[in-house]
């Protein structure tokens, strides 16, 4: 097995055999495309059950135009955002199921509307010479995130990354951040331990998750906007500023 040294401004992470990326605002710049599906879904609910678009959007992050990097967009499931958004519409007296059918029915309509997410979702400046430079180096590769499985595929095959990641998980199915199985499955996958591991991501979900499955550290990335996440072993505020050292 091959293990380098990462280092991170004056903070090196030794014996180092794989990264486990999360996706959205730390590969992939969504921040745009969160905000209109936001709007998107907040829209087609609130024509079904009125007066309930201004607080969809609140709970989604978005506010007058603005979008928080660390809201239920950027950082929930897609579960989550369903439960959230049920959760409004069985305020106005509705049943839970029906409540939940209802925002579960919505989110997959207004899903078809993008089913081209990865145009609209492209890497960040310097994260596709960062990722090759990492595998050319030998360090293994892996992608978890709160997306699908089948939309992180198709953002790294979009953007010529997909020979450099060796295994993805998505969120469509448990088990999801922080929940530590989704990294063991994905040490299982590379045949590399947890303690040779660094997870990479923008949220306190990542951070979480490298904690809970004793990996050897946590990288809190800014670069999309993103406060750091406090108790981070290390911050990024550029993808230039991580370097690979044998």
């Amino acid at each position: 097995m091959n293990f380098l040294t990462v280092q991170c401004g004056k903070t090196c992470f030794p014996q180092i055999a794989a990264i486990l990326w999360d996706k959205d605002g730390t590969l992939a710049d969504s921040h745009g495309f969160l905000r209109e599906l936001a709007h998107q879904r907040s829209h087609h609910l609130d024509q079904q059950v009125p007066g309930i678009y201004d607080d969809l959007m609140t709970a989604f992050g978005c506010v007058d135009g603005q979008y928080d990097p660390t809201g239920l967009m950027a950082v929930g499931t897609r579960y989550e955002n369903e439960v959230a958004a049920a959760a409004y519409v069985v305020a106005t007296g509705k049943a839970w199921t029906d409540s939940l059918k209802l925002a579960q029915t919505t989110f997959a309509e207004c899903g078809r509307d993008f089913r081209h997410k990865a145009d609209l979702t492209p890497p960040f400046s310097g994260i596709v010479a960062l990722l090759r430079q990492a595998s050319e180096m030998g360090l293994k590769q892996a992608v978890l995130s709160g997306d699908s499985t089948s939309n992180i595929q198709k953002f790294l095959t979009r953007y010529g990354m997909a020979p450099l990641i060796e295994w993805v998980a998505g969120s469509e199915a448990p088990p999801v951040k922080p929940d530590p199985q989704m990294v063991w499955t994905a040490c299982e996958q590379l045949e590399v331990a947890p303690e040779h591991c660094l997870v990479i991501g923008d949220s306190g979900h990542d951070g979480e998750l490298a904690r809970r499955s004793d990996c050897r550290g946590f990288i809190s990335v800014t670069w999309g906007g993103s406060p750091a996440i406090a108790g981070a072993d290390a911050v990024l505020t550029e993808p230039q500023q991580l370097q690979f050292l044998p």
